[in-house]
């Protein structure tokens, strides 16, 4: 062990007082109830602290009695932090509202030692909250990355919309704090100000909460609303019309053909879109259509999804961010809240084919890629493009032979006219092999029978040697003779094709291949087309060009069924770490605080407290009660200090030993 060094704490320290008895406080000695603001007020909020709270966990600090109507002190906060470092032993709760600025998504963050919920509705209900972030044990602070359960999901929220939240905190021993942030449009990670935030008051309760007052608004609303859309006269007569008894209103159901003498159509659903008339009545949907809104998503998945049947909105939102639309995973099949679960998406073939151009006259060095309508050129003495030389080139066209008849097989002609070689792969198979040699001045032809339906692959290879240059193709009808238009029988797949097929099945998709000068219907990802030995594929997953290894920034595409590659995380430089090992040792505690005996059996964990500042202990390790002594290594160079204490059988923790400190070079 390089450089080691033995610390030696030898403390001996007790446990608090009560570990075999309680005293429970009477209840006439509780302060008394803190009363409410009469009304809510925004720019602060009310922060009531409950002191004495032995409990080790939230649920038995909100498990008080005199929780949360009857704390110690109230304090108010004007952002929703607290970084004071009270006391010992203490809960804290907060409750309010967040009114959010603008409309769109939010996450909301917590932070907090020793341990803290952050409580949100996505409402201006408490009835309606539940914990949606939190801190297990304890975090720095406004660090909101130590667990996962510290970031919330997202919420949709909506600008000027009050939503109801709450904090609640539990502190044992040592530092104390807790912090609540958030993010969203225009919205950094930061801490939630005054400017968002609203107390609770009197008038915030003035409607309960509670199902059952919901239940009885909702329903009032909805008899209201119909009648009101009918032009029938105001009727506040309780309770609403319900001569059947099954929980629908008579007026409601003779306007759609309900009966209200039958209590067993509540239960019916006449348009097959999987909600009951009870459902329908209760969402305001129409009962005899299997799409209120006609948005083209059926109620009864609107319902399951958490849409709204009323509002065709919605089909063109995004539940889970895929970038696809509700209406189009309906369509597809796919679940609208699975971001993973995507359509399959179609590769697209466009009108002409890819054509390939290099210096050489075996394709021998590639210089470019581009799209031609057709295979019909004369460049006489010149060049098919920059870079290319006049003599001495050749060229690749790739595609597809599309047959225009609809049944049955066919017979077509390929016909070209050369100077100087040509040759024409259909279906995978050479069928006209003219590289050298005869007449530059006539057509050579080549005859296949092709089945109607999908388009056959096919390629066009060319070569120059010195003098004129011109290649041309057409495709004649076997049977007719007449040329066919090549804007209807060549097919190709696009450049820029934001997905394509992977034909030869060698995890290389087709556009990524013809960008590069590759044949995308050979087996490619094992071949090196540079000097450094990276072959075809590895260039691919690196996103590079395969021949010069330079980076490729345009390719975003990807195969028939996947995903674009996702970016390269950013990696995070180290600090420097020591080679210097600190070694911390202590005695076991033989008495408790009050001078009772504790035995080894009683002692369940110690826990070591270390940071870089004496006031400031947030780095903590837990070792087993056999443990006298803990090494640490790789510590960040500078002064460390440490303290130690010890938790019983019974989750009782003793206050921190003495701070002793040690010097890492």
């Amino acid at each position: 062990m390089a450089n080691g060094m033995k610390l030696s704490a030898c403390l001996a320290f007790g446990l608090l007082g009560g570990c075999q008895s309680w005293s429970v406080r009477d209840i006439d000695s509780l302060p008394p109830t803190a009363s409410l603001p009469p009304t809510s007020e925004q720019g602060k909020v009310e922060l009531r602290y409950f002191d004495n709270v032995t409990a080790s966990s939230i649920d038995e600090l909100t498990a008080l009695g005199r929780f949360p109507d009857n704390p110690d002190e109230v304090s108010e906060l004007a952002r929703l932090e607290m970084l004071d470092n009270r006391a010992d032993q203490y809960g804290g709760f907060v409750r309010g509202f967040i009114v959010p600025p603008s409309s769109g998504t939010y996450r909301f963050f917590i932070s907090a030692d020793d341990e803290a919920q952050f409580v949100f509705s996505t409402t201006a209900s408490s009835a309606d909250a539940q914990v949606v972030a939190s801190v297990p044990r304890y975090s720095s602070r406004n660090q909101f990355d130590k667990y996962s359960s510290q970031a919330s999901p997202i919420f949709n929220l909506e600008a000027g919309k009050r939503y109801y939240f709450e904090v609640i905190h539990r502190e044992g021993y040592g530092g104390d704090h807790f912090s609540v942030a958030w993010e969203g449009p225009g919205i950094t990670q930061s801490i939630v100000a005054g400017d968002y935030l609203y107390s609770y008051g009197e008038s915030s309760a003035i409607y309960p909460g509670d199902e059952l007052s919901k239940e009885g608004f909702s329903l009032g609303y909805r008899v209201g609303y119909f009648d009101g859309g009918q032009g029938l006269a105001f009727n506040p007569s309780y309770p609403p019309l319900d001569d059947d008894q099954d929980g629908l209103y008579d007026n409601w159901e003779e306007f759609h053909g309900l009966s209200a003498s039958d209590s067993a159509d509540a239960t019916s659903d006449r348009d097959n879109d999987f909600l009951t008339a009870t459902d329908e009545f209760r969402f305001g949907a129409n009962p005899g259509s299997p799409d209120t809104d006609g948005d083209g998503i059926p109620d009864g998945v609107e319902f399951a999804y958490g849409l709204d049947p009323l509002n065709p909105g919605d089909a063109r939102g995004d539940l889970d961010g895929d970038g696809v639309s509700n209406l189009d995973e309906y369509n597809a099949g796919t679940d609208f809240t699975d971001a993973q679960d995507v359509p399959v998406k179609e590769a697209e073939l466009v009108p002409g084919m890819v054509g390939q151009y290099f210096s050489g006259r075996d394709l021998d060095q590639f210089f470019f890629a581009r799209l031609d309508d057709k295979v019909e050129f004369d460049w006489g003495s010149g060049s098919p493009g920059e870079g290319i030389p006049n003599d001495v080139f050749s060229a690749r066209w790739v595609g597809y032979f599309q047959p225009p008849h609809s049944e049955g097989a066919r017979s077509y002609t390929f016909r070209a006219r050369r100077d100087d070689g040509v040759r024409i792969y259909l279906g995978g198979e050479r069928i006209m092999d003219r590289w050298s040699g005869g007449s530059t001045s006539n057509y050579y032809t080549a005859s296949r029978s092709v089945e109607a339906g999908e388009p056959v692959p096919l390629i066009i290879e060319y070569s120059e040697s010195y003098g004129g240059a011109r290649i041309f193709l057409e495709i004649q009808d076997g049977e007719t003779g007449q040329r066919l238009p090549e804007s209807s029988v060549l097919l190709t797949t696009a450049l820029d094709a934001p997905v394509s097929e992977d034909s030869s099945g060698d995890g290389i998709p087709d556009s990524w291949a013809l960008r590069f000068g590759l044949n995308p219907y050979e087996q490619n990802s094992t071949k090196v087309l540079n000097s450094r030995n990276v072959t075809v594929q590895q260039a691919y997953n690196e996103q590079l060009d395969p021949r010069t290894l330079e980076p490729d920034d345009e390719w975003s595409g990807g195969t028939v069924g996947s995903s674009p590659a996702p970016e390269q995380p950013p990696v995070e430089q180290a600090p420097p770490t020591s080679t210097t090992t600190v070694t911390l040792s202590w005695t076991a505690p033989g008495t408790r605080l009050d001078g009772s005996s504790i035995s080894l059996s009683e002692i369940d964990a110690y826990e070591i407290l270390y940071g870089q500042s004496e006031t400031e202990l947030t780095e903590r390790v837990e070792v087993g009660p056999a443990e006298t002594e803990y090494t640490f290594e790789g510590l960040e160079a500078g002064t460390w200090y440490f303290a130690v204490r010890v938790r019983d059988s019974a989750g009782l923790w003793s206050p921190n030993s003495e701070v002793v400190s040690r010097s890492v070079e």
